[in-house]
């Protein structure tokens, strides 16, 4: 992936790093990284975390909310990062399981707009 920066410029993301390790350590990597969900998995049975009551926020359909979603969690998408509202969209109009997976619950323009929900 490439990670979006300010003035639309982008850096490589960690896969290519990762890749470069495959290459010469010539051995597959596990990944623990979103959308897996090892790390997950980890923290529910280190603090007894309950899913149903816990929300994955992020801005990316592949990583954050793929992940959300197959934990069992509620999925908040803000729209500040690399999604558009468009991709969700087609996402949700497709009778395809996996695109219905990159689907979020709710979402929101900005993380800033959930201030005034949270209240003081």
């Amino acid at each position: 992936h490439r990670l979006p920066l300010e003035g639309g410029t982008a850096i490589p993301g960690t896969g290519c790093l990762v890749k470069a390790v495959e290459t010469a350590a010539q051995r597959e990597a596990f990944i623990v990284g979103k959308p897996n969900r090892y790390m997950f998995d980890c923290v529910v049975s280190e603090f007894n975390i309950n899913p149903a009551r816990t929300i994955m926020v992020g801005d990316r359909l592949d990583t954050d909310i793929l992940m959300g979603n197959s934990c069992g969690l509620t999925t908040l998408l803000t729209l500040t990062g690399v999604t558009t509202l468009e991709e969700v969209k087609g996402h949700q109009e497709s009778d395809c399981p996996t695109r219905q997976s990159l689907v979020p619950h709710y979402y929101v323009d900005s993380i800033a707009d959930l201030l005034p929900a949270l209240g003081d």
